[in-house]
């Protein structure tokens, strides 16, 4: 329909042997209202995701975390200068990130969302042609960062 919202995916294992099956994916969706403002997402990130995570804790332990969320994608030269406010840095595409980190890997994957036009669905809505494609070359957790980066350690400690 032309919107991902935020979500984040927790990895794990039950800690009650008793559960038949004891693997374990918890999903948590980001409400847009906090996603829209740098306040709301840092009160997540401070105030939410700790009180989340020791309730998790409780009941599995978490393997890994993925995020997932779309977003501007900003670049700088490497050895330009960046502004003080990264946010006067233009916004060069649209993308989807991925982002998933486990103990020994943590690996982003990046894609291009690209707006192919409109299309009408079966109950007549109008929505978004969309395609996403893949942008190389930023895979490791070296080119990207940012504030949602680092979460399977909250969610393990």
């Amino acid at each position: 329909m032309g919107g991902m919202p935020a979500h984040i995916a927790i990895f794990g294992v039950h800690k009650d042997e008793s559960i038949d099956v004891r693997d374990a994916i918890i999903h948590i969706e980001i409400p847009s209202s906090i996603m829209k403002s740098d306040r709301g997402k840092d009160l997540f990130l401070d105030k939410m995701i700790p009180g989340i995570a020791t309730k998790i804790r409780d009941k599995i332990t978490p393997h890994g975390v993925a995020w997932t969320s779309e977003a501007y994608l900003r670049t700088a030269p490497i050895d330009g200068e960046v502004p003080e406010n990264w946010k006067d840095l233009p916004i060069q595409k649209e993308v989807l990130i991925i982002n998933m980190e486990f103990e020994h890997v943590t690996e982003t994957l990046i894609y291009e969302i690209v707006r192919d036009g409109q299309q009408v669905t079966e109950d007549g809505d109008l929505v978004d042609q969309i395609k996403l494609q893949e942008i190389e070359g930023m895979k490791s957790p070296e080119m990207v960062s940012g504030r949602f980066t680092g979460l399977y350690q909250k969610f393990k400690d």
